[in-house]
């Protein structure tokens, strides 16, 4: 799996935008892009991809109001973990299209006997992406990742403290407060997914509401749906528990995406980014290999690259 998000990163790419004058064109127009996408992941003819796959954003509707991502350190033999989750995974019921959620198995130092695999925990949730991430926040002081389990609202420094993550117990109320906040960037994205290749097409188009927002990039994460899997539960080995949207690497391979500049961005003021990548297989319980797209999903996201504050989230599934 790690190695998987190596070779995607190869195969990922950033459109690049050719304007030109002597015509009018469609805003988001497939011929003005440096394409070099892995057209090799379409199983026919790539000029039929752009006649008749090839997005056209007015015809897709974003969210109109913030989303929130809640990020989740944990680890399958950690106790207390699972408060964490279940915490995450009621207010996603709650808001089953606002509030998504990253389980990243890691501490602040990376692998600890929380993340480590033995005989009665054997499944690898780890991957390079997050145990970067965790080591990142672990070792910035005024992050409030100190152990796990930690969560976090959007990366928001929760209201009347100084730290973006923190214990289960606040999270209700920090998500609350932060849906009732003004959305400052759109996000409408579209997957095409061929199951004769295992590959797919993401294209983005990024819509920065908020002019005083000037230093942002957007991530691309690939999850798995669910797995049944051994978690320590308040000290009682659990073989049957349910871990839920697992973190499994970002696409690109890249712990901070891609950042939005100016050459992303089309005359109407937008940014567009194109990504082509072969869907993973599953972790699963005994380390075999099984592939079944329908248990993943994206997670794609607008982050501050100052404050890291996560601005908004959108989920898109392969069908």
């Amino acid at each position: 799996m790690k190695q998987f998000f190596k070779y995607l990163g190869l195969s990922m790419v950033v459109a690049l935008i050719v304007t030109s004058c002597d015509k009018v064109k469609k805003i988001y127009e497939p011929s003005d892009y440096n394409t070099d996408l892995n057209t090799a992941l379409y199983p026919g003819d790539w000029q039929t991809y752009l006649n008749t796959l090839w997005p056209n954003f007015d015809t897709i509707t974003a969210s109109s109001q913030r989303n929130i991502l809640i990020d989740d350190f944990t680890g399958h033999n950690c106790q207390y973990c699972p408060d964490a989750a279940v915490a995450a995974h009621d207010l996603h019921t709650q808001y089953p299209t606002r509030v998504f959620i990253s389980s990243i198995h890691s501490s602040p130092t990376g692998i600890t006997g929380f993340q480590a695999t033995n005989s009665q925990y054997p499944v690898d949730f780890t991957n390079d992406n997050g145990l970067d991430l965790g080591k990142f926040f672990g070792q910035m002081a005024t992050s409030g990742f100190f152990g796990n389990p930690s969560v976090s609202c959007s990366r928001i420094v929760a209201s009347g403290g100084t730290e973006m993550f923190y214990p289960p117990g606040i999270l209700a109320a920090q998500v609350n407060a932060a849906l009732a906040t003004s959305l400052k960037v759109k996000i409408k994205s579209k997957v095409n997914y061929f199951n004769q290749t295992k590959g797919a097409f993401l294209h983005t188009e990024v819509d920065v509401l908020d002019n005083q927002l000037t230093n942002l990039g957007i991530v691309v994460v690939m999850q798995q749906d669910s797995l049944v899997a051994p978690q320590n539960v308040m000290g009682t080995y659990t073989p049957d528990y349910v871990h839920r949207d697992i973190h499994l690497g970002n696409v690109g391979n890249t712990l901070w995406g891609t950042t939005l500049t100016d050459a992303l961005k089309k005359e109407n003021g937008k940014y567009y980014l194109d990504y082509s990548f072969v869907v993973p297989n599953e972790i699963t319980l005994d380390g075999s290999a099984h592939f079944n797209a329908s248990n993943m999903h994206l997670l794609i996201y607008v982050f501050d690259k100052t404050t890291y504050e996560i601005y908004q989230v959108v989920k898109e599934k392969f069908e």
